[in-house]
């Protein structure tokens, strides 16, 4: 029959530990092992829309090819209609116009060309069309700043009517609140008058008010 100081070692062996006999050194605890760190991965952003991405595509495509195709027909104009250079040489009415329209052209086939075969169109890696309310109001706004100052050409003058478009966008819709940068902007007008109407003597439309 074991005695009472023998039901320690006993109780210690049925629970798996090293039982601690007296006169010797206690056995020292085995270390712990470490417990891995795990990383929680940031959740991946949501990849945009396969039919966004492709109505995305073809609005972009077929927006250069009626750029470059309004940049022709008043290309065409401008030359059938309006003297290319003046009698002694100068840069007639026609010259702004002219350079105008084939830049449009560029630009309208360079916008379809980028969007068919560019690599970032190709892979999606593009922001979609926004197509909410908030989207849709700010395009509208624009192009209603453009209907109004391409009224105000014929009464008020290239000048006038350049100085609204700048301002409208820049505070109205950008609502750029930068000093340097709104006054760089309201440069544009005064400077485009200077180069073509005095430097190149082109004639801008001045306004039918101020006759």
């Amino acid at each position: 029959m074991a005695s009472d100081t023998d039901q320690p070692a006993v109780a210690a062996l049925d629970d798996g530990r090293v039982p601690h006999v007296e006169g010797t050194a206690a056995p020292s605890p085995e270390p712990a092992e470490p417990v891995a760190s795990v990383e929680v991965a940031e959740p991946a952003p949501d990849a945009p829309d396969p039919a966004d991405l492709r109505l995305t595509r073809r609005v972009h495509v077929a927006l250069g090819l009626l750029i470059a195709a309004l940049g022709a027909w008043l290309l065409y104009r401008s030359l059938t209609e309006l003297a290319f250079k003046g009698s002694n040489g100068e840069p007639g009415p026609g010259y702004l116009p002219a350079i105008l329209t084939i830049g449009l052209i560029g630009l309208g086939l360079a916008l379809s060309a980028v969007w068919l075969w560019g690599p970032r169109a190709r892979t999606g890696d593009v922001p979609t069309l926004s197509l909410s309310r908030a989207g849709m109001t700010r395009a509208g706004s624009v192009w209603l700043v453009l209907v109004v100052c391409i009224a105000l050409v014929e009464p008020f003058g290239f000048l006038i009517a350049g100085e609204v478009l700048v301002l409208l966008i820049i505070v109205v819709i950008e609502r750029i609140r930068s000093i340097p940068s709104i006054v760089a902007l309201i440069l544009v007008p005064p400077g485009m008058y200077v180069l073509f109407e005095i430097l190149l003597e082109v004639q801008l439309p001045e306004g039918t008010l101020w006759r």
